[in-house]
């Protein structure tokens, strides 16, 4: 079948499918199932909003049965430190995971052994986690390392089990994981996405089988899309055809309201936009087998008669700016796209609906622990997100905070085109400049951002940033963040109510994280005249 046909298949048979798959999911057989409910959560790497096209089979099995929040971010756009929140229900000012790597971030800066998995044990559930762990992980001391809260696995009849990636790092195939302690080795024509389809059914089916009367907690934490973006061979060229979406945000034509690090990159040429494209679909077709997995874990929960109780957590750990005010690839900066991602959730008394209240990954956290009766170890920044699935239409005016560690490279702190850049000598205070003819560069040099804190409230994105840039953001009038108004006269208002707000969260903890506050003021429908200055005599 011809390429462009056999996508249009693809989609085709997925949209038939959408009302079958649905049926086929209630349809299941009644069977014991323990007094509290099971909670599956998967996290894909690196995943936008947008990027859920390429899972029609997740969107009809979690979102159309659950809750598809509209207004879902992270507040920190790196990996680890966003996945440590969501173990602790900690910012990242909190947990003190500020970056990927040493000294400031990286694993080792994590307490493992006081976070979600730990308290969930405490509560009676059983444990199991699949696939990738935080940065810094995949080290030599922690390959057989099997941390609190994923253990003990006493042959499958402890209270944890643990399946986590080890290295090498970025690889689709041929790669070895930390199975409950031991280094098992994968071959190259596993793929990574499959083998942690197989693991999730077969431990799942081992403990409906051997601990009928106990909960499960499990995480499927998969690789895609990140790069290298490398699809299953079944799915390969797939999207190839697929267009990237363009708007005015790509390849941001004017810039000079922009702050210094984003005005000090050029625009792209065509070799560039070439690869941005070619990544895209790359990484939609990773997607196909993420979708693939999750179908099948939801049939597995059907068939075992399990489902209706079952919360399902559908997530990712940041989003991916694709060409977005000229950056080419990557996360770190406050943008939406970098911040913005899917949160699906369905289970027991969670209707379908688009919730439209803005939440954070710290909420997952306390979702989760709502969910199981679970107590934490630490005081939680979020709050739970049930009373909003459950109405869609419940209104909320908390804040988020955004923030980061020392400034970083968009592209991700810690990666080889980080290290090559500092090797050449690029220090954080200085800018990388495009200056290839073809203006492809960005490519091989790390587009370095300062350390900010932002607020982002329903309406209004504010940012500090270290070198004294700002930027606001009117999202209702100005959703492609376009129009830098901080220095507007008639933003002034909403700007000094932001900026009041934002000093009290760059340090809170617990519950005065997760305060409601008034609605900021309107911007003024002129600007400020400014005084005239009276003539000298």
């Amino acid at each position: 079948m011809p390429v462009p046909l056999r996508r249009g298949a693809l989609v085709l048979a997925g949209i038939a499918c959408l009302a079958l798959i649905a049926l086929l999911a209630r349809g299941e057989h009644s069977q014991a199932a323990s007094a509290k409910p099971n909670i599956i959560m998967f996290t894909t790497d690196d995943q936008t909003v947008r990027d859920l096209v390429a899972m029609p089979k997740t969107q009809a099995l979690i979102a159309a049965q659950g809750a598809n929040f509209l207004h879902a971010y992270v507040s920190m756009a790196l990996c680890c430190p966003s996945r440590i929140t969501v173990q602790t229900g900690q910012y990242a000012h909190n947990h003190h995971v500020m970056g990927n790597t040493p000294p400031q971030g990286g694993y080792d800066r994590f307490n493992d052994k006081n976070d979600l998995p730990v308290w969930l044990q405490q509560a009676g559930y059983r444990t199991v986690h699949i696939g990738k762990m935080p940065n810094g992980f995949g080290t030599e001391t922690h390959e057989t390392y099997v941390p609190p809260g994923w253990g003990p696995f006493n042959g499958g009849a402890g209270r944890g089990e643990f399946y986590g990636f080890i290295k090498p790092a970025s690889a689709y195939f041929g790669f070895s994981m930390d199975e409950n302690g031991i280094l098992a080795q994968y071959g190259p024509e596993d793929y990574q996405t499959d083998v942690y389809s197989d693991l999730a059914v077969q431990r799942m089916d081992n403990h409906f089988t051997a601990h009928p009367n106990d909960p499960l907690y499990m995480q499927v934490q998969f690789f895609a899309p990140h790069d290298p973006a490398t699809p299953a061979t079944r799915h390969a060229g797939v999207f190839s055809t697929a267009l990237l979406p363009i708007d005015g945000r790509f390849n941001e034509k004017n810039v000079k309201d922009k702050p210094g690090w984003i005005r000090a990159i050029r625009r792209f040429g065509p070799g560039l936009i070439a690869k941005i494209q070619t990544r895209y679909q790359r990484r939609l077709e990773t997607l196909l087998s993420v979708d693939d997995a999750i179908e099948r874990i939801v049939n597995e929960l059907s068939a075992r008669g399990q489902l209706a109780n079952t919360y399902l957590i559908f997530t990712s750990d940041n989003g991916f700016v694709q060409g977005q005010h000229r950056l080419h690839q990557g996360k770190f900066a406050p943008y939406e796209d970098s911040i913005k991602v899917p949160l699906l959730i369905r289970g027991p008394g969670i209707p379908p609906g688009q919730p439209r209240a803005l939440v954070w990954n710290g909420d997952i956290t306390a979702t989760i622990l709502k969910m199981a009766d679970a107590q934490p170890g630490l005081p939680q920044d979020g709050r739970s997100l049930l009373p909003y699935a459950r109405d869609p239409n419940l209104k909320t005016f908390r804040p988020i905070l955004i923030e980061t560690g020392p400034p970083g490279a968009t592209n991700e702190p810690g990666t080889p085109v980080s290290a090559a850049s500092a090797n050449r000598g690029v220090r954080f205070s200085k800018y990388v400049k495009n200056l290839d003819q073809d203006r492809t560069a960005q490519i091989a040099r790390a587009i370095i951002a300062p350390r900010y804190r932002a607020l982002r409230t329903g309406r209004y994105l504010l940012v500090k940033y270290s070198d004294r840039s700002r930027e606001l953001y009117d999202l209702k009038r100005d959703p492609l963040q376009l129009k830098n108004k901080f220095k507007d006269s008639r933003y002034f208002p909403p700007r000094k109510f932001l900026l009041k707000k934002l000093k009290k969260l760059v340090a809170c903890q617990g519950e005065a994280c997760s305060r409601d506050v008034k609605k900021p003021p309107k911007p003024l429908a002129k600007k400020k005249k400014r005084p005239k200055l009276n003539p000298r005599p």
